[in-house]
């Protein structure tokens, strides 16, 4: 199983983005295209630093990734003990 850090630059390094299938907390199974490429990711517009940025609720901690999910273009984050697949390629069948 790949560890949080190899996961990382896999979704930096990557130019398409990566596939993840994971269980989310309610036992339901989700699949996600995703990247922390900004190359892939929308353009942030600088704020003053005067201005507080707005908070997304996701944060980033040893056992959690947050990633740019490429489909629904916002924040997601996934639990690395529950990765059920992490993939380049899509992998999975989408129904």
């Amino acid at each position: 199983m790949l560890n949080k850090e190899s996961m990382t630059k896999m979704l930096r390094e990557s130019e398409t983005g990566c596939e993840v299938k994971f269980r989310k907390v309610d036992g339901t199974e989700r699949t996600m295209w995703c990247t922390l490429n900004p190359t892939l990711m929308p353009q942030i517009e600088e704020k003053p630093k005067s201005e507080k940025p707005k908070k997304t609720g996701l944060t980033e901690s040893n056992d959690h990734v947050v990633a740019w999910d490429l489909e629904k273009s916002a924040w997601r984050s996934f639990r690395c003990d529950s990765i059920l697949l992490f993939s380049r390629e899509r992998v999975a069948v989408q129904k």
